[in-house]
């Protein structure tokens, strides 16, 4: 991504800015008047994808985290960030229909992404129809990567790489950003 001046945004060190320097972009409230598809989740998502993932159970005395917690990469949020990601890992995500294309009984969402350098991305399924507001559908994200190459640019298993896919019904696209 460039400036004005076409040259490379930089962070706050003035290296050239990454996605987590960058964020996933700037507020349009016309389009939040109908996203699409949404993100949704409880409370207790965040405690026991968070608070029991990391160990702090030392909290509250009366909270127990669970026997199995769930990996923190299955956080039902609409990024999806896998460190030291090596073989196949499945993620699974929830997304809520929250608005209809227009004149419309359904919607079609087919899936997109535009992968990591030597990740493989897909979704099953790879198409979501809804056919109401407020309906639920699951879906999940295989992530596989490649073989490291000796070449210029080779994925790290030691940095991040960055990508994103999307779920688009021609009215809506909701993008999610990737950072196994």
């Amino acid at each position: 991504m460039t400036n004005e001046d076409n040259e490379p945004i930089q962070d706050y060190d003035g290296l050239p800015a990454n996605p987590f320097a960058l964020g996933s972009g700037h507020f349009r409230p016309t389009k939040a008047a109908s996203p699409g598809l949404v993100y949704t989740m409880h409370h207790t998502d965040l405690t026991f994808s968070i608070v029991c993932s990391v160990g702090l159970t030392n909290l509250d005395p009366t909270f127990r985290c669970p026997s199995r917690i769930p990996p923190g990469y299955n956080l039902n949020y609409p990024s999806i960030s896998i460190p030291y990601l090596i073989g196949t890992v499945t993620v699974t995500r929830t997304v809520t229909c929250f608005g209809l294309s227009d004149n419309s009984t359904s919607n079609v969402y087919v899936f997109n992404a535009q992968p990591p350098f030597n990740v493989l991305v897909k979704a099953e399924p790879d198409v979501l129809v809804f056919d109401r507001i407020g309906q639920k559908k699951r879906f999940n994200i295989i992530f596989t990567t490649q073989k490291y190459g000796f070449i210029t640019g080779e994925a790290r298993r030691d940095r991040y790489r960055f990508g994103w896919f999307s779920w688009t019904d021609g009215h809506h696209v909701v993008r999610q950003l990737l950072f196994p």
